[in-house]
């Protein structure tokens, strides 16, 4: 693919432009590969616009397609995102690179999302970090009801409410506010409770978050 030709992607009101290789694009995403390959006017464009993506995310992709495509070329080291350090990186780039990936259904930059969220939220450590509602906000608003981040998010959320190592009685102060104003919110945390199937006098079991690749999700073939 290094020798294939290369595209200019325009990103953003701003159009930032990115020059990539067409194939790598095409190789992951039917949106791509339709783009830049597919029939009629639109056969053989060597350029795209994309005025309401933000090319913060974009560049996110980016990193991802080349670091995937380097890392799996001859070498045993698998692409992974850093953790969010609410600098450079924060959670919400990877909600939105989660929303973004589905746009242009690219399925391995959501999964890589889902990992670097997983990680950071604590599921695979004793501590634990607690989503903010207002993330979860924005993944209802963005996603629908099948989406595994949804579950991923609510996970966490749940986790943080009934964990020992919870530092305050109090919950975070967006809570009350996020909840009151979205209701199908409240309801899927009932539901995920209800999934559980604790029971009132009996003492919880001992619970971890599924593993990371329960909420990754599978190529759609082509028919």
């Amino acid at each position: 693919w290094l020798k294939d030709r290369i595209v200019n992607v325009y990103v953003g009101a701003e159009e930032k432009r990115w020059a990539v290789h067409e194939k790598l694009l095409s190789s992951k995403s039917p949106y791509f590969d339709r783009v830049f390959n597919g029939c009629g006017e639109i056969k053989g464009r060597n350029e795209l616009r994309m005025p309401t993506a933000d090319p913060r995310l974009f560049a996110l992709l980016v990193r991802w397609l080349y670091g995937t495509a380097f890392a799996t070329s001859g070498g045993t080291r698998i692409f992974r995102f850093p953790l969010p350090d609410g600098k450079d990186i924060t959670v919400r780039d990877y909600l939105g690179l989660y929303v973004l990936g589905g746009k242009i259904n690219i399925v391995g930059v959501r999964n890589a999302a889902i990992n670097a969220l997983y990680l950071y939220w604590g599921a695979e450590t004793d501590e634990v970090r607690c989503p903010s509602l207002h993330d979860v906000q924005y993944v209802f608003a963005n996603t629908d009801a099948t989406s595994h981040l949804r579950r991923l998010i609510l996970a966490h959320a749940l986790f943080y409410l009934f964990s020992r190592k919870r530092r305050s009685d109090l919950l975070p102060t967006e809570w009350e506010e996020v909840l009151k104003a979205n209701g199908e919110i409240g309801w899927s945390m009932i539901r995920m409770l209800a999934d559980w199937r604790w029971v009132m006098g009996i003492n919880a079991p001992g619970m971890k978050i599924k593993p990371r690749q329960d909420f990754h999700e599978l190529p759609v073939e082509a028919p």
